[in-house]
C-alpha cells in the first residue's frame, strides 16, 4: 500500500558516506519532532534493495528480513528506540 506524501511529514534521507562494501546513510524525522539524524550502516546488496524500497517496489519487512524491527523504524521514519520510551506506560 502506498500512502499520499504529506508535506512536512516525510523524513529526509541522504547518503553519508560510500566505501567499496557499504554504504551509510542518515535519516532525519519530521523537523517538528527535534530528534538528531539517525545513521545507519548497509551493504552495497542492502543499499540496492533501500534504493528498491524508497520507488515503492517492496515493502520495508520483505527489503530488510535481516535486520532488527530498530533498525527498519530508522530507516522508515527517521525515529530511535528511545523516542518511544517516552510512551511506555510508566508503573
Amino acid at each position: 500500500m502506498v500512502f499520499p506524501k504529506i508535506p512536512g511529514m516525510e523524513p529526509i534521507r541522504r547518503t553519508i558516506r560510500t566505501t567499496g562494501a557499504t554504504v551509510t546513510i542518515g535519516v532525519k524525522a519530521p523537523e517538528f519532532m527535534e530528534t538528531p539524524e539517525q545513521e545507519l550502516t548497509l551493504t552495497n546488496e542492502q543499499f540496492s534493495r533501500y534504493l528498491q524500497w524508497l520507488a515503492g517496489g517492496v515493502n520495508i519487512q520483505e527489503a530488510f528480513p535481516e535486520l532488527s524491527p530498530s533498525e527498519r523504524e530508522v530507516i522508515l521514519s527517521g525515529l530511535p528506540d528511545d523516542f518511544f520510551e517516552q510512551f511506555e506506560e510508566k508503573s
